[in-house]
């Protein structure tokens, strides 16, 4: 049935589309201008003054897993960060909570929060977590799409950061 298909060139194709999707979400540039709006200058989560860096995150998105991974043992930057909530997996909203309630909120504080946020972050354009903007005098300095290596990450943040 299959014989005299042409696998080769069906493989190679498919690996080649692959791979430009992947260098494309991954150059850092925003498909999209990234919109903060009021509620999400103010109430990301923790509160922190500027500057800060904002991260649009999914607690079951494998790449806001190794960035938060790195962030947690990160003593210099972690001050600094606050997070949006993105609920593009199934079973997010419950890990969110989870997240939540385990830093000590009530389960009705943070289901609100949490409802207000993921509505906030889907109107502000994000599209693939995870996402981060460096913010500082209410606008926004540096957006990273995406996430390869926490190395690269942390360079361009700081960089941002210090370019104050």
């Amino acid at each position: 049935m299959w014989k005299g298909f042409p696998w080769p060139r069906v493989l190679v194709a498919g690996g080649l589309i692959l791979a430009l999707g992947f260098l494309w979400a991954w150059t850092g540039v925003p498909r999209e201008p990234v919109v903060l709006t009021p509620w999400l200058m103010a109430e990301a989560w923790p509160r922190r003054g500027e500057p800060y860096v904002l991260v649009f995150t999914d607690p079951l998105c494998p790449f806001c897993q190794r960035l938060e991974a790195g962030l947690a043992g990160d003593d210099a930057l972690k001050p600094y960060v606050r997070f949006a909530p993105v609920l593009g997996h199934e079973g997010s909203y419950e890990a969110w909570l989870f997240r939540l309630v385990h830093e000590g909120w009530s389960e009705d504080e943070a289901r609100v929060w949490l409802e207000r946020g993921a509505e906030e972050a889907r109107a502000s354009g994000v599209r693939l977590t995870p996402t981060t903007v460096v913010v500082d005098g209410g606008v926004s300095k540096k957006t990273l799409v995406g996430f390869t290596a926490y190395a690269r990450w942390r360079k361009e943040v700081m960089d941002a950061l210090a370019g104050r």
